[in-house]
């Protein structure tokens, strides 16, 4: 799954900073259909389980596996518009990132704080990397 963020991330990184997401109206859509697309499964499936045991496994369905439909798309090459396969992108990112949130702070009884802290420390070295101008892929990849 790193190898796969990291990838993708490149993809959007480049279409966000000179390609089709880089205006916030072009971005939205992808961001908007995620958000739609984690809200609705749960909600249907909290609908459906209310009163149970099981209603509060809401968050799993909302989780889709769109890296598999990434993956499929890849395989049929230039069969499928390129705008396809940056919107499923997008909205894999926002979809996974989503579910990571909701694992988080909703399914975890403690969050330790420091782990966060280290993400953080890690994200202010790769944007400092980036702002310098740093464009090779292996000292990102490490």
């Amino acid at each position: 799954m790193a190898v796969f963020f990291f990838v993708v991330g490149l993809e959007i990184k480049r279409e966000v900073m000179a390609g089709d997401l880089s205006t916030l109206k072009k971005a939205s859509l992808p961001a908007a259909s995620a958000l739609g697309g984690m809200l609705f499964p749960a909600i249907i499936f909290t609908v459906f389980n209310w009163g149970t045991p099981t209603e509060g496994g809401w968050g799993v369905p909302m989780a889709t596996d769109i890296a598999f439909t990434l993956g499929v798309l890849s395989l049929l090459g230039n069969r499928i518009p390129l705008s396809l396969k940056l919107f499923l992108t997008a909205l894999a990112i926002v979809d996974y990132l989503g579910a990571v949130l909701v694992i988080a702070f909703f399914y975890t009884d403690n969050l330790l704080l420091l782990y966060l802290e280290y993400g953080a420390g890690f994200l202010a070295f790769l944007l400092l990397l980036n702002y310098l101008g740093v464009r090779k892929t292996r000292i990102y990849a490490m």
